[in-house]
């Protein structure tokens, strides 16, 4: 059995909560590694010790820098390659600048709509 592991950029306990519980209804093989700071979770990414198989950024973290994350994913060609999903509201998605081979989430869900998106995006 491969484990897949997922790092989830958020402070939201929310978030913690419903992607983990998500996750796990749809995906066994998929653990979540939470980190609470953008550039904490660039330090891990960038430090080589762990690279995880699928990303995912909360846009509406207090001092998160998408565009300075997302250009250092897409500058460096291992890092390109990780499914990246940044989700937030409307107008915080609109302010993303480097959007090449990221998929976009509306933070306000259900959490129906959660589980479902996620069923579709880890489905092979």
């Amino acid at each position: 059995m491969t484990v897949k592991s997922c790092l989830l950029v958020t402070d939201d306990p929310d978030d913690h909560h419903a992607f983990s519980e998500a996750l796990t209804e749809i995906s066994e093989k998929t653990i979540v590694l939470v980190v609470l700071d953008s550039q904490k979770a660039l330090d891990l990414i960038n430090s080589q010790k762990h690279v995880p198989d699928y990303i995912f950024l909360d846009l509406s973290m207090h001092g998160i820098r998408i565009n300075t994350f997302l250009k250092v994913m897409q500058a460096d060609n291992k890092l390109h390659k990780i499914p990246t999903v940044v989700y937030g509201d409307e107008d915080s998605l609109k302010k993303v600048e480097y959007t090449d081979g990221v998929t976009f989430f509306n933070k306000e869900y259900e959490y129906n709509e959660l589980r479902n998106f996620l069923k579709s995006f880890f489905s092979p």
